[in-house]
């Protein structure tokens, strides 16, 4: 019996010494996360309250802190519905970022601020501002906000804060003793001072601390469409615009800066600690022009500014930067980091930390990564084979026919038949196919009267070297067509020996070079195959009709830059695609419905990522992201986002991920 006692003592002492087991914090609004150290505080808004992740080196320790109560995770009960979160941010003489004493909470609609302090052995509001007692004029709501850390001990944080009022946005300033016991219980009124008093239309969507202690950036934008806001460098001692930021002439939802940068270069300026301010466009306040290119003020996206002289920051080729984005998805949030780990993939020769790295969660639920130095995308997909040029765009092509095999297996490349040519930078992956003798576009089962030997069609001009010609022509083919569609088309073709047609009319009558083949004369319908000099008939990947083509035509198509390849000299257009037909048709012709593919390759991929939503039921709910922050712990970097869809903060192993899939294993979800 001693024994069983003394065994079960030293089982329970075992159990005691074991890491506490993980408590999901039960989150309810996820919309906002903020990093202080080792401490990641997010916004739990259905519950007016904030929790704190705390990121420590042993990943099994790794939860949210705990309340007094060891059972239950640790809740700061804040304002009402907690939807934005700032914090004490300053530059030390290296440039490096540094936190300091506060983190703030804010709620969209409301003038009420809550102070909370950041530091691990605190974790509690300390102070509830309302805004309208602070500036003693204000009725509005806080629209945006930022924090100045005290270099000091025992200094004050400067909390910059922008109110909505009927009469333009308000720029205010309120200096915070850190001393959170004379802060809660002030000896005087807490007061704001005035900085800068906006348009009745304008408001404020984003305010953003600098290196420079004496500024600030601020962004607006207007409800009025056509009409977007502004953003600029304020002088916060002179209360003057110091310097104008060109975004294009977007308007911008969130200022973004940056530490130095490590390294050295030709350009040690652009490493400088905020040498560039980077703005998440916000393309709902936009007039489209009639141009074939959206204007960038139309774009969604990121864009950075010189924060010198304003003007739109320059790229790696010493041009103006393209906004970095990736199809139809809305940045959610960005954040930039130095220095960062991140996996490199195939067709990547960098090396893997990245010296300024741009995180972009987007609303199509993938996570965009950039280079934020040079300001271009990471582009995953740059490969060639050995007999390809590199820097290139190029293009495969086959031969097939009417069912899809290889006319000729032993010729792998159809470039002695089809000459392509396209620009880096412009041309996408796309596919263009060339039929023989192809049904022309609205000419496939016709109806006719078998009364008449002429027959009626619709046709499509488009343009072929510049002019535009119709889509049917002398030398075309008309084939009769039974009623019953099991029964076979007729054997013999008809040449169209003239095409009769009123100026710019849609339909022409056709007129067949000869008799009518008796044993199909009395059929009911027909259709127009291409023919004579120009038998191919080109078609996009979608079938849309594009252009007639024969030996020595080309087509041809020019369009923007979407990205800034190696050596770009500034030109605005280039050729997206051209296809020239260099076999002869008549001495070497293509059976009817045989088809060159044509298949071009930008050799660009964006690294972009998304997340396993099919195969892990853990990670089902993270659909949206929001706002994402970059923290080192140990010596791996990570990417926190916060996901509404899911209640949950997601951890993304930077080091493991993998672009252009669906990640899972480097994934851990915090609930």
């Amino acid at each position: 019996m001693v024994s069983l006692v003394l065994g079960l003592g030293v089982l329970l002492c075992a159990c005691t010494q074991q890491a506490p087991v993980a408590l999901p914090a039960g989150l309810q609004g996820t919309y906002d996360l903020v990093l202080v150290n080792d401490l990641l505080f997010v916004t739990s808004t259905d519950r007016n309250e904030l929790r704190v992740l705390e990121l420590t080196e042993d990943a099994m320790k790794r939860g949210y802190v705990r309340a007094p109560n060891p059972l239950e995770p640790l809740a700061i009960p804040v304002l009402p519905r907690p939807q934005a979160l700032a914090r004490d941010v300053r530059y030390d003489a290296e440039g490096n970022e540094r936190t300091g004493s506060y983190v703030y909470a804010r709620s969209n609609g409301s003038a009420i601020v809550s102070v909370v302090d950041s530091a691990a052995d605190k974790l509690h509001e300390v102070a509830r501002l309302d805004t309208r007692l602070l500036t003693g004029v204000s009725s509005g709501p806080v629209t945006a906000f930022a924090a100045l850390a005290t270099e000091q001990e025992g200094g004050s944080s400067t909390l910059y804060f922008a109110t909505q009022e009927t009469a333009g946005a308000r720029l205010w300033r309120a200096s915070l003793t850190t001393d959170t016991q004379a802060l809660a219980s002030p000896p005087a009124p807490l007061t704001a001072e005035l900085l800068l008093e906006l348009a009745s239309d304008e408001a404020v969507s984003s305010l953003l601390v600098l290196p420079d202690p004496n500024l600030l950036a601020v962004s607006t934008r207007r409800g009025q469409s056509g009409n977007p806001g502004t953003s600029f460098i304020l002088e916060v001692n002179t209360k003057a615009r110091r310097t104008t930021l060109d975004f294009g002439g977007a308007q911008v939802l969130q200022l973004v800066t940056h530490g130095r940068v490590p390294g050295e270069d030709t350009q040690p300026e652009r490493r400088a600690p905020g040498a560039r301010i980077f703005g998440v466009l916000d393309p709902s306040n936009c007039t489209q022009p009639a141009a074939p290119a959206p204007a960038v003020a139309c774009q969604s996206g990121i864009l950075a500014a010189d924060s010198t002289t304003g003007a739109l920051a320059k790229d790696f080729t010493g041009y103006p930067m393209l906004p970095i984005n990736s199809g139809s998805g809305l940045p959610m949030g960005l954040s930039l980091s130095t220095n960062t780990l991140l996996s490199v993939q195939g067709g990547e020769t960098r090396e893997a930390a990245v010296p300024l790295l741009g995180i972009v969660p987007l609303s199509t639920g993938a996570i965009l990564f950039f280079d934020a130095l040079n300001l271009v995308h990471l582009n995953v997909g740059a490969a060639w084979l050995a007999s390809e040029t590199p820097n290139t765009a190029t293009a495969t092509i086959s031969l097939l026919d009417v069912v899809g095999n290889n006319v000729d297996p032993s010729t792998p490349d159809r470039r002695a038949d089809i000459a392509f040519a396209g620009t880096f930078g412009v041309t996408r992956d796309e596919a263009y196919v060339l039929t023989s003798e192809r049904v022309l576009p609205n000419a496939s089962r016709l109806e006719r009267d078998p009364a008449t030997t002429t027959f009626t069609v619709p046709v499509i001009d488009a343009l072929e070297d510049g002019i535009a010609r119709p889509s049917v022509r002398p030398g075309d083919l008309i084939v009769l067509l039974p009623e019953n569609t099991s029964l076979p088309a007729c054997a013999e073709s008809v040449l169209v020996g003239e095409v009769q047609r009123e100026p710019a009319a849609p339909t022409a009558r056709l007129v067949p070079a000869g008799a009518l083949p008796a044993a199909c004369a009395d059929y009911p319908r027909f259709e127009v195959r291409a023919g004579g000099e120009r038998p191919l008939v080109l078609t996009d990947a979608a079938g849309n009709y594009l252009q007639r083509m024969g030996t020595g035509s080309t087509y041809s198509r020019t369009d923007t830059f979407f990205f800034h390849p190696p050596g770009y000299a500034g030109q605005a257009t280039g050729t997206a695609v051209s296809l020239t037909v260099t076999r002869d048709l008549r001495q070497s012709p293509v059976g009817r419905d045989q088809s060159f593919v044509v298949t071009t390759a930008s050799h660009f991929f964006p690294y972009i990522l998304s997340v396993d939503l099919v195969n892990y039921d853990a990670l089902r709910g993270f659909r949206l992201p929001g706002p994402v922050v970059r923290a080192r712990v140990g010596g791996t970097d990570f990417a926190y986002i916060v996901y509404p869809s899911a209640n949950a903060i997601l951890q993304m192993n930077l080091s493991t991920v993998v672009a252009g899939a669906a990640n899972n294993l480097s994934l851990v979800p915090f609930r």
